[in-house]
């Protein structure tokens, strides 16, 4: 009979695609789930936002080492002076001036946390009052400075450097767990399609079971074996298919939008009007490809961005307490410091003493504070000591509760597998039990109601089967963004 052949088509795996809705669109869009994702990859708008937090870190970062780059500076000045002379053994009236001041140097901060300085100074003096009515005087100095106690050492120097690095590797982390959650996001939406179409279909065929019933019915009726009881329970099951093949249709419907509001952001009505045709089929597994809890959260130890990102939050948190360390204790600093000098009557004579270090000079100190009492640098490191170890507690806090993800994620995979194999099992049951009753109905062992609740038996059997199947396809993707190894080339497929 037609309606057993029809009956039988729901037990086969065929290729997914929409259900009609009328009249199909010429500009359907065939869609595999990687593309869907790929897709809501480059359009999300808050996957974008945080890439942008993650580039603004990025800046912060290489902004940081900026406090080491070389600074270089320049002074010039120039002083014309007139003044009375009082001094009578000059036979002038006045005393006149010109002078000319350069000064130019290079401060090199290190990584150690101290200093090198370089300069130069040059002043070119005209005068009717010395001996020599120019003068030249030049000095070249070097200096070197370093922190021996506070502040002092590269662990130190370059703690913010480093600061701003876990902070962008947090970022980075970040950006990766928005990633991974738009995808499972991308995926669940996707497999809600499939499901709300695959359901369609199956409304589409219960209905056409059921008003092959009525014409059934209606033929018996005519040739008098029928009853008018046995046309109105057709026709009022019909009423029903069509109900919920509407109702189907609607889900459909929504489905694909929320599908479109994570690939196409926006308000672009070319989009939000097309039709989307999900290819990807519903995945089948075999319980032996669902790893263990424990192995499953050794991946999920690893590569879970929530942990990793907290690893980099003790790390930055372990940075604000070496530098409050540091500031508690006294300063310590060493200078040392050379210079030459040289006053000529013309530039390069002057240059030539400078340069040459014909008259040095040298000094090294040290320089030593302590501040009495020093509570606040010492509440400060007490302070960030008690964020090392509430850092070190929210890791703690975190892998409990991804112990407790992934297991539900195991447990929910391998119930999902059973559930399709019993949805299976219990949807051949049905189509057994219709045409069973069916050919006992033609040999009026069996009655018109019968026959009908073994149909709605098998419709809910089918709803049943798809959604078990598209509960399985949404548990791998669950396990593995479980595990933090979520990635749109394999969804757990």
């Amino acid at each position: 009979m037609w309606s057993v052949a029809l009956a039988l088509t729901f037990t086969q795996s065929a290729p997914l695609a929409s259900a009609p809705l009328g009249q199909e669109s010429a500009a359907a869009l065939e869609l595999t789930l990687l593309e869907a994702a790929r897709t809501a990859l480059e359009n999300d708008l808050g996957l974008k936002l945080t890439e942008n937090s993650a580039e603004v870190s990025q800046y912060a970062y290489e902004g940081s080492w900026g406090s080491f780059d070389p600074t270089w500076r320049a002074n010039a000045g120039y002083t014309d002076s007139e003044n009375r002379n009082n001094n009578p053994f000059f036979n002038i009236n006045s005393i006149n001036s010109q002078t000319l001041e350069i000064d130019t140097g290079l401060n090199l901060p290190l990584l150690t946390g101290g200093a090198v300085d370089l300069s130069f100074s040059q002043s070119n003096t005209d005068s009717n009052f010395a001996l020599f009515q120019r003068s030249v005087s030049e000095r070249v100095a070097l200096s070197f400075n370093q922190p021996l106690l506070r502040g002092a050492g590269t662990a130190f120097a370059t703690s913010t450097q480093r600061e701003n690095e876990f902070r962008l590797r947090r970022q980075l982390e970040n950006v990766r767990q928005a990633r991974q959650d738009l995808l499972q996001r991308v995926a669940q939406t996707y497999w809600d399609l499939v499901t709300a179409i695959e359901q369609a279909r199956v409304a589409d065929e219960t209905l056409a079971l059921g008003r092959e019933q009525l014409t059934q019915n209606q033929r018996r009726l005519a040739a008098g074996v029928g009853t008018e009881v046995e046309v109105l329970q057709a026709e009022t099951n019909v009423a029903q298919r069509i109900e919920q093949k509407l109702a189907r249709e609607v889900t459909v419907r929504a489905a694909a939008d929320k599908l479109k509001g994570l690939m196409y952001p926006g308000t672009e009505a070319a989009r939000w009007e097309r039709e989307l045709k999900p290819v990807t089929e519903l995945p089948e597994t075999d319980p032996a490809s669902v790893p263990s809890w424990s192995a499953a959260f050794a991946v999920a130890l690893v590569e879970r961005s929530e942990l990793r990102q907290q690893l980099f939050q003790i790390d930055e948190s372990e940075e604000q307490l070496l530098r409050a360390s540091s500031l508690r204790r006294s300063q310590l600093d060493f200078s040392f410091q050379t210079s030459s000098f040289a006053i000529e009557q013309n530039e390069g004579d002057a240059l030539e003493s400078a340069f040459g270090w014909d008259y040095p000079t040298y000094a090294a100190q040290l320089s030593f504070s302590a501040p009495i009492g020093n509570r606040t640098a010492l509440s400060a490191e007490k302070s960030a000591r008690a964020a090392v170890r509430a850092a070190r507690l929210t890791y703690d806090q975190l892998e409990s509760q991804i112990v407790e993800e992934v297991r539900a994620a195991v447990r929910n995979t391998n119930y999902s597998i059973e559930a399709v194999r019993a949805a299976a099992a219990s949807a051949e049951l049905a189509l057994r039990q219709l045409v069973a009753e069916q050919a006992r109905y033609r040999e009026g062992l069996s009655t018109n109601f019968q026959v009908l609740q073994f149909q709605q038996q098998l419709g809910e059997s089918l709803y049943s089967q798809t959604l078990a199947r598209a509960n399985l396809a949404k548990a791998l993707v669950a396990l593995r963004r479980s595990q933090g190894v979520l990635d749109p080339e394999r969804f757990g497929l």
